[in-house]
């Protein structure tokens, strides 16, 4: 096991350049978190994820609180970059979010609801949760922009509307499929 200690990254969710170890420790506290949700969560699960010893950790992090933080808005900012590429429109981000009916959640997503769901009850991971949700809205609002631009959003829609729709119906479709419940015939749901 490797023992490095450096001190935290003062940006958190961006890992500095060239710290290798703090990224693999962010990787595994988003894929520990999402197969056993923040109670299940330990140090010493994420650092056999990561392969690395409790030092990593805590040369890092100050505590558990903070590495799943960095862990949910740095998974947060992937995954939000990786589902819009290619994506122009509104519409389309729409159209790709609700196309995943029928299949399991990745860990990305996991990640995401389970972050939803423990901020009820951990204020810093209600955080967390606020900060990639403003990173999510600043990634997203040039989309809503262009759409106002050509008519697809008419001007007097508020752009914050519309992207709190897309979060919903994202989030809502998250639960659903994170629930093991079946969907409707996917022919069905693309005709819709």
């Amino acid at each position: 096991m490797t023992s490095v200690s450096e001190p935290p990254s003062p940006t958190p969710g961006e890992p500095p350049p060239g710290d290798e170890l703090r990224r693999r420790l962010l990787h595994a506290a988003a894929a520990v978190f999402a197969r056993n949700g923040y109670d299940g969560t330990k140090i010493m699960d994420v650092v056999r994820e990561a392969g690395l010893s409790t030092g990593a950790v805590y040369g890092r992090f100050r505590s558990k609180n903070d590495l799943l933080r960095e862990a949910i808005v740095s998974r947060w900012r992937d995954v939000a970059r990786r589902d819009t590429e290619g994506i122009e429109r509104v519409a389309d981000l729409i159209a790709a979010g609700i196309a995943r009916t029928d299949r399991p959640l990745t860990d990305g997503e996991a990640l995401r609801l389970e972050a939803y769901v423990t901020a009820r009850r951990e204020p810093e991971v209600a955080r967390a949760v606020a900060e990639a949700n403003e990173a999510f809205l600043a990634h997203m609002a040039p989309l809503v922009e262009e759409a106002r631009r050509d008519g697809t959003v008419a001007d007097d829609v508020d752009p914050d509307a519309v992207l709190f729709l897309v979060r919903i119906l994202h989030l809502g479709l998250l639960l659903h499929r994170g629930s093991g419940l079946p969907g409707p015939d996917q022919d069905a749901w693309r005709s819709l």
